[in-house]
């Protein structure tokens, strides 16, 4: 369990007590070399920007599943990550796999003694359909090995019956080596020769940034996040010059196997605890509840009391992906359903955008500046799932 509150209170934080202590484990590398094999080579830390802009959002969320259940830093190289958690009071497993590793997981051991650090160490081989060494993460790092696994399905989909957040990040292309072939778009993989990328036996599958997603989606991940970095243009799976990476935040739809919703765009601050004004244009982020067959949705709306003359209306649309998928007009004011159909592609989306629009001519009340859409009554507070929101799938 979380040892002490050390965590970080916010984002910044986060980013400027993580950069401080980048910099101590560079200097404490640099003036203690590892005897042998030598410490891993690239700086691990590197990432943490990246995955401070990816876990922006949901900070909160994150910070609660760190504080209430251990953390897993795989494929770890010498732990630096694992350290950082540590560090913050966190319960961490440094897990990689120790005849693969670069100096055969002494960093890790090194490491932890240079910084008084207490972690849990771990040689896996998540080839061999082993078994983790606990049941429950609330947070788990999977950095930059992917692509060194031979059977990237299995690894993914066993992560996520065992953590409730992950980052994972991973080598993509935009086009074949040879040819050069565009697949950016095309949910596929790129398998290496033996010694294709970087004279290194363990690269085996470099996906294009849609098979990377195509196979989080169908391995229960629902994706909060993503940040390509690297090459911009023609990255390819082998030439170092046209390295491109995904970053990626995870969220196990195992472990949130209901239906999710978090309002995004165009929504005001609740008011007298009980109700939302939108804009009119707002969205909702939507995650549909995991094996679930599901057909349409609707919001509860309550029409505003400006529609109450014959000569006034308002219609709300729906569109996901720029498909119109629900409308309706009203013509006097109370509380209604919006109803929509999900396109068939739905079904396959790890995550929804939808996106409203609200026509209408009534006026806002006096004094009050703001362009009012349509107001939505909240649910109480055992609803966190939905953030409040009066959202239903059907």
């Amino acid at each position: 369990m979380f040892r002490n509150r050390k965590f970080p209170k916010n984002l910044s934080d986060f980013l400027e007590h993580g950069l401080q202590f980048s910099v101590e484990v560079r200097q404490r590398k640099k003036t203690a070399p590892l005897p042998g094999y030598g410490w891993y080579p690239y700086d691990s830390l590197s990432a943490l920007s990246t995955i401070a802009e990816l876990i922006s959002p949901v900070f909160d969320e994150i910070a609660e599943s760190i504080m209430n259940a251990p953390a897993a830093d795989v494929g770890c190289a010498d732990g630096d990550f694992a350290m950082l958690l540590a560090r913050w009071g966190a319960d961490v497993d440094a897990i990689d796999y120790a005849p693969n590793n670069f100096n055969r997981m002494r960093g890790v051991d090194a490491l932890g003694l240079l910084l008084n650090l207490p972690i849990r160490k771990f040689s896996l081989d998540l080839d061999s359909r082993c078994d983790l060494p606990r049941e429950n993460y609330g947070f788990t790092l999977f950095l930059g090995t992917l692509y060194h696994l031979k059977n990237p399905y299995y690894v993914l989909e066993k992560l996520a019956f065992h953590t409730r957040w992950c980052v994972l990040s991973t080598r993509i292309a935009q086009v074949t080596p040879k040819t050069r072939a565009p697949i950016d778009n095309e949910p596929v993989a790129y398998l290496a020769d033996g010694r294709e990328i970087a004279d290194d036996a363990t690269n085996y599958w470099i996906f294009s940034a849609s098979g990377l997603l195509r196979i989080l989606q169908r391995t229960r991940w629902a994706i909060a996040g993503v940040k390509r970095i690297g090459c911009q243009s023609d990255s390819d799976p082998i030439h170092p010059e046209a390295d491109e990476r995904m970053f990626v935040l995870l969220k196990s739809r195992v472990r949130y196997p209901e239906l999710q919703v978090r309002p995004l765009d165009g929504w005001y601050e609740p008011e007298q605890d009980s109700w939302r004004w939108t804009a009119k244009r707002f969205s909702l982020e939507v995650v549909l509840p995991l094996e679930q067959p599901v057909m349409g949705f609707s919001l509860s709306i309550n029409v505003p009391e400006g529609v109450a003359e014959d000569t006034q209306s308002i219609t709300v649309s729906c569109s996901i992906r720029g498909e119109r998928v629900g409308s309706a007009t009203y013509e006097a004011p109370g509380p209604v359903e919006f109803t929509g159909k999900f396109p068939p592609f739905a079904a396959h989306e790890p995550i929804l955008r939808l996106e409203f629009c609200v026509n209408s001519s009534f006026g806002v009340p006096s004094g009050d500046l703001r362009e009012l859409g349509i107001c939505v009554p909240l649910l109480d507070f055992t609803q966190k799932n939905t953030h409040r929101i009066p959202f239903r799938v059907f």
